[in-house]
C-alpha cells in the first residue's frame, strides 16, 4: 500500500472518528452549560482540558479500532507469526518502501497512545505503568485478530505497537521538561528522542551498505524457511552437480522525449497533460481536430498513442505491410533484427525475444502498429528495453537447488488466486515431488536482470512451483 493509498484509507476512517469526538464535544458543551451552573460548591468539578482529551481519546481509540480489528473478516484464524523484526527483514530482502512503511505505521498508530495516557492517567507518568498497559492494548488486539481471524498474531506489530507507545511517552517527557525548564537540554532531548534517532542511524547504514553492493534484491528473497523434518521430497531428474556459470545484465530505458517525437513524426500537438498513478496521460490531436491519448510509464520506457474515438475493426491487412514498415521506418523507433509479424486482431508488431543466454547487449520487448482503412494510425504501442550484458556470474547447479528444496531454502509461492496461505504451509507427511528444474530470469531492485531457478511439481498431488536465487 502506497503512501496515497494509505492516506485516502485514512481519510475514509476518520470520518466516524470526527462524527464521535463532535458528538462529544457537544455533550461536554451541555454539561458545562447546564451541569456546572447547578453543582455545589463541594463537588469536584471536571476540568476542560481533562474533557476535551478524554473525548480526542476516544475518537483515536475508535480510529485504531478501525484499523485493526473492525471490518477486516475472518480470512486469518489462529495465524501466528512469531519471528521478530519479520517485517524488517522483509523490507531490506526486497528492499521495498512499501514494506517499510508499513513497519512504520505501526509504530506510528500507537504514538498518540504514549502521549495520551500519562495526560489522562496519573499513574501512567511512571514509565513502568505505561509499557504496561501499552504492552496490553496491542497484545489484546493481536490476540482477538487470531481468535477471531481478522488478522494474524504477529510478533512485529506487538513490537511496533510498543515502539510507538514508548516513542509517544518520550515526546511527552520532552514537552514536560521543555515547559519545566523554559529550554531545550540537549541531554533530555537526544535521551527522548533516542528511538527515531536510532531508527534514522540503522535506515542510513543500510542504504549505504546497500548502494555499495554490486547487485540489487531479488523480491522472492524475503521468505522464511520452512521445516522439511518428515517431509517427503523426490524427483525422478537426474540433477547435474558440476559448476555453472550464467550471464548477468543491466535494464537500461530508452529516453527518448516521445512527445517531442510524437509531434514532429506524426504531426500531433499537445492539448493537455495530467498525472495518473505512474504514468503521464497527454491528450493530442492531429492537424484535422481527432483527439488522441499519449500514455507515458518513464520508469519503464513504455508508452502508447491511441486514438480516443475510433473503434478498430477486422480488416484486411493487404497493401498495409508496406504501410506499417515505412511508418516505423520513418519513426526511427525500432532497433534491427526484429521480428515482424501480423496479429488476428490486424494489427502489427515487432518483437525482440528474451535471449538472456548470450554473452553480449540484446533488446527486447515489442512494439505494435494500428492502421485505419486509409492507412492512418489509430494505435502505437512501444515497450522496448536493452539489457546490457554485465558480466557472467557463478550460479547454483541443478542438484544443489534440488539440496536448498530438502531444506526448506525457498519461497513457498501462491500461484493462483484459489490458493489460501494455510494450504502452502509445509506439514509433516506432506509430499513434494520436483519434475522440472530450469533457468529463467528475473530483475532485482537495481534493474539487473539476475539468473533464477523456475522449480516446478507437485505439493501433495496438486501443481506446485517455486522461485529462487540462482547467483551464489
Amino acid at each position: 500500500m502506497g503512501i496515497a493509498e494509505i492516506i485516502s484509507n485514512i481519510k475514509i476512517l476518520m470520518l466516524p472518528v470526527i462524527i464521535i469526538i463532535g458528538l462529544e464535544f457537544l455533550l461536554i458543551g451541555l454539561y458545562f452549560f447546564y451541569y456546572q451552573r447547578r453543582r455545589s460548591d463541594h463537588q469536584q468539578p471536571f476540568t476542560v482540558k481533562k474533557l476535551l482529551l478524554g473525548a480526542i481519546f476516544i475518537g483515536y481509540i475508535v480510529f485504531v479500532l478501525e484499523l485493526t480489528v473492525i471490518g477486516r473478516g475472518t480470512s486469518h484464524f489462529m495465524q501466528l507469526n512469531l519471528q521478530p523484526f519479520s517485517g524488517y527483514i522483509d523490507a531490506w530482502k526486497k528492499y521495498s518502501l512499501r514494506d517499510l512503511q508499513n513497519c512504520l505505521f505501526n509504530i506510528l498508530m500507537f504514538v498518540p497512545l504514549g502521549m495520551f495516557l500519562p495526560l489522562l492517567i496519573a499513574k501512567c507518568k511512571e514509565f513502568k505503568w505505561l509499557l504496561l498497559v501499552v504492552v496490553g492494548a496491542t497484545a489484546s488486539i493481536e490476540t482477538y485478530q487470531a481468535l477471531s481471524g481478522a488478522g494474524i498474531f504477529e510478533l512485529d506489530d506487538l513490537i511496533n505497537n510498543s515502539l510507538g507507545g514508548i516513542m509517544g511517552y518520550q515526546l511527552y517527557k520532552l514537552v514536560i521538561s521543555i515547559a519545566h525548564n523554559k529550554k531545550v537540554k540537549v541531554k533530555t532531548l537526544i535521551g527522548n528522542l533516542a528511538i527515531p534517532l536510532l531508527m534514522g542511524l540503522i535506515f542510513i547504514v543500510m542504504n549505504i551498505v546497500y548502494a555499495q553492493q554490486e547487485f540489487g534484491h531479488l523480491a522472492i528473497n524475503a521468505y522464511t524457511k520452512s521445516k522439511m523434518s518428515d517431509v517427503h521430497v523426490s524427483t525422478s531428474l537426474e540433477l547435474s552437480a558440476a559448476p555453472v556459470v550464467a550471464p548477468v545484465y543491466k535494464k537500461i530505458i530508452k529516453e527518448d522525449d516521445v512527445k517531442d517525437l510524437i509531434q514532429q513524426k506524426l504531426g500531433l500537438s499537445e492539448m493537455n497533460t495530467s498525472d495518473v498513478k505512474d504514468n503521464d496521460e497527454t491528450l493530442v490531436e492531429d492537424k484535422n481536430g481527432v483527439p488522441y491519448t499519449l500514455v507515458t510509464n518513464n520508469s519503464e520506457g513504455q508508452w502508447w498513442l491511441t486514438e480516443n474515438n475510433y473503434a478498430p475493426e477486422q480488416t484486411s491487412t493487404v497493401g498495409q505491410e508496406e504501410k506499417a514498415k515505412s511508418l516505423m521506418d520513418e519513426l526511427s523507433i525500432l532497433p534491427q533484427d526484429a521480428e515482424f509479424a501480423v496479429q488476428e486482431n490486424g494489427e502489427f508488431e515487432w518483437t525482440f525475444p528474451d535471449r538472456p543466454d548470450v554473452t553480449k547487449d540484446y533488446w527486447t520487448g515489442d512494439v505494435s502498429l494500428g492502421l485505419k482503412p486509409d492507412g492512418r494510425i489509430y494505435s502505437l504501442t512501444y515497450s522496448l528495453h536493452e539489457n546490457q550484458f554485465i558480466r557472467e556470474v557463478t550460479i547454483l547447479s541443478p542438484a544443489e537447488i534440488y539440496e536448498r528444496i530438502k531444506e526448506g531454502d525457498f519461497p513457498q509461492i501462491k500461484y493462483n488466486a484459489l490458493v489460501q496461505e494455510e494450504d502452502l504451509i509445509i506439514k509433516k507427511g506432506d509430499k513434494l515431488e520436483i519434475d522440472s528444474v530450469e533457468l529463467s530470469y528475473m530483475y532485482d531492485t537495481k534493474g539487473f536482470y539476475q539468473p533464477i531457478y523456475n522449480v516446478s511439481g507437485k505439493f501433495n498431488g496438486n501443481d506446485w512451483f517455486t522461485l529462487i536465487q540462482a547467483r551464489k
